[in-house]
């Protein structure tokens, strides 16, 4: 089971207070990355929990780039309190009274003056209960788990491709040991040739067997394919693993050693058809890395 660090969910919830409700309108987004990061736009009354919503979104999600959005609907019946700030608009008042005595001024300041003067209303944060405030986390769990559904739902498709992709590099590496096998086969009987040649004193046929000593233990790639082999029975293995978490980063590992058996075998073993088949092999395992970087 894989699941992928790509999701989208979305929710309403309704959250009661002990002044009225909170309805709060909740989106989150998440694409790949390589640690956990969150980006939380709140309104200003939930800015005081933000540290354990991120703490709670980094426990269930683990790994890649969160953006997460709140917002009170309209039908929320509890806001933050606004007053008016009585110390500020007597300043206003006093500093307009003597405008109007230095400098003669008529008129008359009226509630719609205030309004629009700066800083003349305050809101006032309010403190959730302990209740209130497990209301509001179960709200935003509620959409997490929704968000883990849709990432599980990605899971799966890559997990279909990946799994079509390392088939294929399994069947490239075996007919790269079917070649391998029937070049070893060529040069063995080239091996004993020469050693009938040697045999009957032929000095030339001597040296010409060193070589082929020297070139039967270089082009010899059977540890590489057995290596890879191994490998891919890791894949395998974590693929069919039922804890989703760490996949990523664990394939990211494997890949690696799948690529150097790959690039050690083409340097040791330069045959034409061995040559292609890897390459074919590091075409699929480029594609997968592309894949595996939206694992979590």
């Amino acid at each position: 089971m894989l699941q992928s660090m790509t999701g989208f969910s979305s929710g309403t919830i309704t959250v009661p207070t002990q002044k009225g409700k909170l309805v709060l309108v909740i989106e989150m987004k998440t694409i790949n990355s390589r640690y956990f990061e969150a980006t939380c736009k709140l309104p200003s009354a939930l800015s005081p929990l933000e540290t354990k919503i991120i703490s709670l979104l980094q426990t269930k999600l683990s790994r890649g780039r969160l953006y997460l959005t709140v917002r009170f609907s309209d039908d929320s019946e509890v806001h933050e309190e606004i007053s008016p700030s009585l110390s500020t608009i007597k300043q206003y008042i006093t500093a307009i009274n003597l405008l109007k005595t230095t400098f003669a001024l008529a008129g008359e300041l009226t509630v719609s003056d205030i309004l629009t003067l700066p800083n003349a209303f305050e809101q006032e944060r309010r403190e959730f209960h302990e209740t209130e405030e497990k209301a509001i986390l179960e709200a935003i769990e509620t959409i997490v788990k929704k968000l883990i559904e849709t990432r599980l739902q990605e899971g799966a498709r890559l997990q279909v491709d990946l799994e079509k992709r390392f088939a294929t590099c399994a069947q490239k590496i075996e007919a790269i040991n079917i070649h391998f096998e029937q070049l070893m086969q060529e040069q063995k009987e080239l091996v004993d040739k020469q050693l009938a040649l040697v045999q009957t004193g032929d000095e030339l046929a001597k040296h010409q067997l060193d070589d082929l000593y020297v070139s039967l233990n270089k082009m010899d790639i059977h540890e590489e394919i057995t290596r890879f082999n191994s490998h891919l029975a890791s894949v395998r293995a974590l693929l069919i693993d039922a804890k989703p978490q760490d996949k990523g980063k664990r394939f990211d590992f494997i890949l690696q050693e799948l690529l150097r058996e790959v690039n050690t075998l083409m340097a040791k073993c330069s045959h034409f058809t061995i040559s292609s088949l890897s390459v074919d092999i590091k075409v699929e395992l480029e594609k997968i890395r592309e894949q595996i970087q939206n694992i979590v």
